[in-house]
């Protein structure tokens, strides 16, 4: 897979996604919004491994389907290394699935279904 890595994560965090056969990518512009961050991975074709929660939470505020795969560090300094908790994701997890919000704390991973469809309600 190919990732987009956005907000404050430590360069072992790359190096961990390479140990596990993964391509990432780090976020030429960090100065982007939320929206535009999903909008550049989607037109990219890219998971998004972040730190951040307004941007692990955005597709819930949005209108908008993503239907890619968010994968969240949540994990305080001193806590967990973020290598760390990649490491235990892909442990828990080999194979991520498309539409999922992965969030990865200091003792577990949780996961979410993403909004991947936009729902018409008919009167």
């Amino acid at each position: 897979m190919r990732w987009l890595l956005h907000g404050p994560l430590m360069p072992a965090v790359a190096e961990a996604l390479r140990r596990h056969g993964q391509d990432p990518r780090s976020n030429s512009d960090a100065a982007l919004a939320a929206d535009e961050v999903l909008e550049t991975a989607r037109r990219q074709q890219l998971e998004i491994m972040t730190a951040d929660t307004v941007l692990a939470n955005a597709p819930f505020a949005s209108n908008r389907p993503f239907n890619r795969l968010i994968v969240h560090l949540n994990v305080d300094p001193g806590e967990v290394e973020q290598d760390d908790a990649v490491d235990r994701l892909f442990k828990r997890y080999p194979r991520l699935t498309p539409g999922r919000l992965y969030t990865v704390t200091a003792s577990r991973v949780k996961v979410r279904q993403l909004p991947t469809a936009v729902h018409v309600l008919k009167p």
